[in-house]
């Protein structure tokens, strides 16, 4: 009888197929050493549907006509999104919010982004991306710190940062994401903005809450897959500091698809460290900021320099201004500073 250098191996052990990933593939062993070939060599037991079979002496997959069929979309149980949407006084971020929002605001804005608390680490939240048909795709699992709102890092300096389907071990979970705040969107909707961090866009939905805020969880999510529901919306998008041209080339490749983007560069023209994202010209002190001279309001308003622009620090847990004038001495309201604002960061 001749004896082969290659066979297939013997007995019930299967392997998963490399042509339609099933576990029905039987693996080329090397009968001198009876050490297994690369995992390209093999045959698939489904020989009628797949009839992958690659032969060590060929060098070539023989039959192979198969394209396997795209995997289902995952979606989590909306009751998960419920469930977690309790225990704030354990949430560092939301204990945040309410240290520099009113009670009102903040819980307006927990229920509008159903932010969730997760007992993963000790007061960290949850971020779930929910679409405009109530699917549920992914939930960002995530760390603050309680006091200034930043990011937790441990001892190698990484963030805090995992997810519902690892925390529940959800191995065939197949995560497709999309756009954080996507839900928020309707018929009704004008205006939307983008920015990057989940946080920003929770934080300036209180700012200016005329505009819808959406996240797209980092950098690279700023594409076409995560944008294209909201195709027919007037959008204005923030990026973080130094990222502006990625997000402007990006931008000028979807408006040729029909998108109306404007990106700012807001961040880029301040003297904000990188990596500054647009929250931080409303939350921290003003006179910190680079802000552009001759920045008018209305026929009420003259030219504002610097020096009124650095006034403009809003205590932001009462809501009322805090010594905000103008060159001639007079008070500036709420309402005057808050639009002032809006200008300097829309540049409208």
């Amino acid at each position: 009888m001749k004896k082969y250098k290659y066979s297939l191996e013997t007995g019930s052990k299967k392997y998963f197929c490399p042509a339609c990933n099933k576990k029905t593939f039987v693996r080329y062993i090397d009968n001198e050493t009876g050490n297994y070939l690369h995992e390209s060599f093999g045959r698939c037991d489904h020989e009628v549907h797949c009839k992958y079979h690659r032969k060590p002496e060929t060098e070539f997959i023989e039959n192979y006509n198969y394209t396997p069929p795209p995997i289902p979309q995952s979606f989590h149980n909306y009751n998960l999104v419920s469930k977690s949407n309790s225990h704030f006084k354990e949430n560092n971020f939301v204990q945040y919010l309410y240290n520099i929002f009113s009670n009102e605001k903040v819980k307006n804005v927990i229920d509008k982004y159903k932010i969730g608390t997760s007992k993963h680490w000790t007061g960290s939240t949850i971020f779930w991306q929910i679409d405009n048909q109530n699917n549920v795709h992914h939930g960002k699992v995530m760390l603050y710190n309680i006091n200034d709102g930043k990011r937790a890092k441990n001892n190698e300096g990484k963030g805090y940062i995992s997810s519902v389907r690892s925390v529940l071990k959800l191995n065939d979970f197949n995560l497709k994401q999309c756009l954080f705040g996507l839900h928020l969107v309707n018929n009704e909707t004008k205006y939307i903005a983008v920015v990057e961090s989940e946080k920003t866009a929770i934080v300036m939905s209180i700012i200016m809450p005329e505009y819808i805020w959406l996240s797209t969880g980092s950098l690279t999510g700023f594409k076409y897959e995560n944008l294209q529901p909201i195709r027919k919306y007037n959008i204005v998008a923030f990026p973080d500091k130094d990222c502006f041209n990625t997000w402007q080339t990006k931008a000028n490749e979807l408006k040729k698809y029909g998108f109306k983007i404007n990106v700012s560069d807001v961040l880029e023209n301040s003297n904000l460290p990188k990596g500054s994202d647009i929250a931080d010209i409303v939350l921290q002190p003003v006179k910190k900021i680079k802000i552009p001279k001759n920045i008018y309001y209305d026929s009420s308003f003259t030219s504002y320099d610097y020096e009124i622009c650095k006034k403009l620090i809003l205590d932001r847990k009462t809501e009322e201004p805090k010594d905000c004038f103008d060159l001639n001495g007079t008070p500036i309201t709420q309402s005057q500073s808050d639009a002032l604002i809006k200008l300097m960061m829309l540049q409208l």
